[in-house]
């Protein structure tokens, strides 16, 4: 069967990896000219690369894991431990020890104790789908109490969901803390956090060789302009340069995106494919001589600093380099997305520099600006129905996206997995044509 990959990100290359290796004869579509997408790297020149977005392995990440394995990068893999803490009032407190949490300056004794109580009740609770049905501002004043809520939980709510989080259910953070808790390690509580050498683009790489190495192709630099659809069936790949047909076609590339790639299409699935909302990410990336802070993540709590995190590494190739992401989430029309580079440079490292005074001193030795405006689905109560399945209602056509690991987070082990999912229900597609993907 001959199939075609739209995009030629981590799903993408995966979902190509998994249908060449199963004799499906499969061909990838690329607009840029680097492979990798969200995964994908920065060059700085001098053979100093650089990952575009912070992506972080966790031990118990298995189906990532035994991928690389496959692709012969089990050396590439590094696991620390690793601190992490969070900033309040300009001041840092450590967040990596047992001791760090009874010792939390910014929340009364009674409050820290409450909070504990929710962690362990919190990896307790297996019903996501009673979680989805409540907001998730009054579970967590229920569960950590309203002193908590407003130090800590309601200005990492704002900076992460843009400030439209009114919304926003339960299960999000209850995802959050299960996947955080489940690295965290009895009884020092450390954290341990793993990352490929060179990146994730790495492992795409590797994929990409092997599914060329089995007769697939990989071609980049082609930009899709339509997906032609008719008569409940896929059609044609019209690219900028010529149409392409195909057996099957899988769209690896966020639901806004994949809504203009098909005019054709029934105006009632159009309409459910613009109800799917994104969030967009804005990631500046320093690579700097000296450590920062210490600590792999600092959660800000300060509902004006122009970034919601700051996330540091050694870089694993450049012996006395670090890197650091300072992300911020924004809606995709959000103003921040038009700003230029110099001046949010000059806003990132003012407010960076208050908090790290001995910055001053000197620059990054290199800053770049990443921007994607569909990088995180986002859903509101009762709203899971609106990702769109794998299945689109053409035959020969599908959609494969983050959308529909919900209520999973978009990990690279979510990626992977769903990844495997669609490869089985597009070959399978073939022995029952009516099948959905579950």
């Amino acid at each position: 069967m001959r199939i075609g990959i739209i995009g030629g990100g981590l799903m993408g290359i995966a979902l190509a990896y998994f249908l060449t290796e199963a004799g499906e004869q499969v061909t990838v579509l690329e607009q840029s000219a680097e492979l990798g997408g969200l995964n994908g790297r920065l060059a700085f020149g001098e053979g100093l690369a650089v990952a575009r977005y912070q992506h972080a392995i966790l031990p118990n990440d298995e189906t990532t894991r035994r991928l690389c394995a496959r692709m012969g990068l089990e050396n590439e893999l590094v696991f620390d431990d690793v601190k992490t803490g969070f900033v309040h009032d300009n001041r840092i407190y450590p967040m990596s020890t047992l001791q760090d949490f009874l010792s939390f300056g910014p929340l009364s004794f009674g409050s820290r104790l409450q909070l504990g109580s929710m962690l362990v009740r919190a990896r307790r609770h297996r019903d996501w789908q009673a979680l989805d049905r409540l907001p998730v501002k009054n579970w967590l004043v229920k569960m950590s109490g309203q002193e908590t809520f407003e130090r800590i939980w309601q200005p990492l709510l704002e900076t992460k969901f843009d400030g439209a989080y009114e919304t926003i259910p339960a299960t999000y953070v209850w995802a959050w803390l299960n996947r955080m808790l489940a690295v965290r390690r009895i009884p020092n509580f450390k954290s341990r956090v793993g990352y490929l050498r060179r990146g994730h683009y790495s492992l795409i790489q590797a994929l990409a060789d092997d599914l060329i190495a089995r007769g697939g192709r990989v071609e980049t630099q082609v930009r899709v302009r339509e997906i032609i659809v008719a008569d409940g069936h896929l059609q044609q790949v019209r690219t900028h340069s010529g149409r392409l047909e195909f057996d099957a076609v899988v769209a690896a590339i966020a639901t806004p995106v994949f809504a203009r790639l098909i005019p054709g299409a029934d105006k009632t699935y159009l309409e459910r494919l613009s109800r799917e909302k994104y969030l967009g990410l804005i990631c500046p990336v320093m690579v700097l001589d000296r450590p920062l802070s210490g600590y792999w993540t600092l959660n800000l709590t300060d509902p004006n600093s122009p970034f919601s995190s700051i996330i540091e590494t050694p870089h694993p190739e450049y012996n006395g380099y670090y890197i650091v992401y300072l992300p911020r989430y924004t809606a995709p029309d959000n103003d921040w997305m038009g700003v230029s580079d110099d001046d949010i440079r000059e806003a990132w490292l003012s407010h960076l520099r208050q908090l790290f005074p001995q910055m001053a001193l000197k620059d990054p030795l290199h800053f770049s600006v990443s921007r994607s405006r569909y990088v995180e689905p986002v859903y509101s109560i009762h709203d899971t129905e609106k990702a769109a399945p794998a299945q689109t209602p053409y035959q020969g056509l599908y959609l494969a996206n983050t959308g529909q690991v919900y209520p999973q987070l978009p990990t690279s082990e979510a990626v992977i997995v769903q990844a495997q999912r669609v490869s089985r229900l597009v070959r399978q597609q073939r022995l029952t044509p009516a099948a959905v993907l579950s």
